[in-house]
């Protein structure tokens, strides 16, 4: 499928102006993708500058409103986490991390509702680096007044969410720990609160070939959140505990206390909806997903 891409882009790519497109062809990316994401397409082709030819990859991710389901009234409000310009925004005001340690992909430029972003490839991060340098970017990230940052989402879903267990084949522990959401959620609500990535999970993290860098993909979520959080979506997406190397990235920033509640009432809360889902939709939670959920929140 041919493609077209725009010059303020082939500009950004090259390095400077003057250059033309000699071919350009679009393929989709599959994978997951946030509730905002109309369609991600990696272009890729030829352009001419003088008289070389420069072959080219760039992602294209578009944003484009949910139109159903419970949190389709969210894509018009700035302050929720579905907010569906919020990715493009990030990226055009310069808000998101670039580097060493924790970066976005690079931008090549936000046209419209689009964002034209370097193609990372596909090499994971180990979830223990990612930890760290999570810690470390939230220890000195300044959390900016912007109108359009996500609040608290977990908050939000919880907030239009009622879920039965009637019925239900599942430990006992699970609906109990969501049956504690509204003392869970005020708690977190009371903790220092950071600036959020919103879904750090292990698909997201990518390493960058010399080493230095976790590039982090999909930044619509991001947003101010308690901290810990984030921390609790690597864990339930690598069944790993990866609270000591996230500690030492924030290197005594907050109470050790306050990062661990917030850690495990996110795992917990996430967790449990996340099991709940799985089992009205005919899928069996593996015991090792709900045993990690009950091993973690032991103490909470």
């Amino acid at each position: 499928m041919t493609s077209h891409l725009p010059s303020t882009v082939l500009d950004e790519l090259l390095g400077r102006p003057g250059g033309s497109l000699v071919s350009c062809r679009s393929e989709p990316v599959s994978g997951g993708s946030g509730a905002a994401t109309g369609a991600v397409r990696r272009l890729s082709g030829t352009a001419r500058l003088g008289d070389r030819r420069i072959p080219f990859t760039v992602i294209h991710k578009s944003a484009e409103p949910v139109t159903s389901g419970r949190h389709a009234a969210g894509a018009a409000d700035p302050r929720h986490w579905a907010y569906w310009r919020r990715e493009p925004l990030a990226y055009a005001g310069g808000l998101l991390p670039s580097g060493p340690g924790l970066a976005a992909p690079r931008c090549y430029g936000v046209v419209g509702d689009s964002v034209y972003l370097a193609d990372v490839g596909g090499t994971p991060e180990t979830p223990a680096t990612a930890a760290h340098r999570l810690g470390r970017w939230q220890a000195g990230a300044t959390a900016p007044d912007l109108p359009w940052l996500s609040g608290h989402q977990l908050a939000q879903r919880i907030a239009v969410s009622d879920l039965d267990w009637t019925g239900l084949d599942v430990h006992p522990r699970i609906p109990a720990l969501w049956d504690r959401r509204g003392d869970l959620v005020r708690r977190l609500s009371r903790l220092p609160q950071v600036l959020v990535h919103g879904d750090f999970s292990l698909g997201n993290l990518r390493a960058s070939k010399d080493g230095r860098t976790t590039v982090v993909l999909d930044w619509a979520t991001l947003g101010i959140g308690p901290v810990g959080a984030d921390l609790a979506s690597l864990a339930l997406t690598t069944l790993g505990r990866h609270l000591p190397h996230y500690l030492d990235g924030l290197d005594g920033r907050f109470e050790t206390a306050d990062v661990d509640f917030g850690y495990l009432a996110t795992l917990a809360l996430t967790g449990a909806g996340r099991v709940h889902w799985m089992l009205t939709r005919g899928m069996t939670p593996s015991e090792s997903y709900v045993g990690f959920i009950i091993h973690e929140t032991t103490s909470l």
